[in-house]
């Protein structure tokens, strides 16, 4: 009797010592920092994505936190200075350059290839770049993959664009549609979307084809997670949160994302003067 009264009390104790706060209760598990590159506004970024980290967290058993970057000039600096993420989605420089830099492995990538096409209006044609030297071109800024194309068009720094920065592409876009620019540079994929919803829009050039986007992880995630991330992601339409991260996301489903896919890309980003 006196050591089931003794183990009693004993438990009785620990609970108020745990109540208190005075031991540590079952730890929770870390949350998972996931950040997306900002091509689209910060609330639209997170309403597209809450989805995916969603179904991330069921899988991980991890809180997934969505981060935002008001364009890519402040999404730059924040990765430069002290990189906080474990996951990131971004574009082919990008992921090449955390892939041979910081260590990072790419887990799946968002289908087939990507460009970006420079646009003028049917009302307001232009043919060529050159023809656009001393006009107004609207584009998100570098180090964004469409600002950095642009740049390309344009290696004469005595023959320039006058360029309206844009924080979203879909402001570049409405900026040509508005008539406050003479051209803007947009992923190919938007820009046959909004052909193919009406606008009188000219294709003057189209950037080479680089692979799509990548969903990477950081060297801190263990490989058990990384292994579950990576599975997931690929068999997402076989799960329900996994489908409704493909739907939001306005693809089928995601494909394995080999760093060999993406190597030698951050050149892009040292010839632009972004690799310091």
């Amino acid at each position: 009797m006196m050591n089931k009264n003794l183990k009693l009390f004993c438990c009785s104790v620990i609970a108020m010592v745990m109540g208190a706060g005075l031991l540590p209760m079952t730890a929770a598990a870390a949350d998972l920092d996931m950040a997306i590159q900002p091509v689209r506004s910060e609330k639209e970024t997170r309403e597209i994505y809450k989805p995916l980290a969603d179904y991330l967290a069921k899988i991980t058993g991890q809180n997934v936190v969505i981060h935002t970057s008001r364009d890519f000039s402040e999404y730059w600096v924040t990765q430069k200075v002290d990189n906080p993420f474990e996951i990131i989605v971004d574009n082919a420089f990008f992921s090449d350059f955390r892939i041979e830099r910081e260590g990072w492995v790419s887990l799946a990538k968002l289908p087939g290839l990507i460009s970006y096409s420079l646009l003028a209006t049917a009302e307001n044609p232009f043919f060529e770049p050159s023809d656009l030297v001393g006009k107004k071109i609207s584009s998100l800024i570098p180090p964004a993959p469409s600002g950095i194309f642009l740049g390309q068009m344009f290696r004469n720094p005595l023959r320039q664009p006058a360029i309206i920065p844009t924080t979203t592409a879909k402001d570049a876009l409405q900026l040509l549609l508005d008539g406050k620019a003479d051209a803007t540079i947009i992923s190919t994929p938007m820009a046959n979307e909004a052909i193919a919803s009406g606008a009188d829009l000219l294709v003057v050039k189209t950037s080479v084809q680089i692979p799509d986007s990548a969903l990477s992880v950081s060297s801190s995630v263990d490989e058990a997670t990384r292994e579950k991330i990576a599975t997931a992601l690929l068999e997402a339409d076989k799960d329900k949160l996994g489908q409704a991260a493909l739907k939001s996301l306005n693809i089928g489903n995601f494909e394995p994302a080999d760093p060999s896919l993406y190597s030698g890309l951050m050149q892009y980003l040292i010839d632009a003067g972004f690799e310091s």
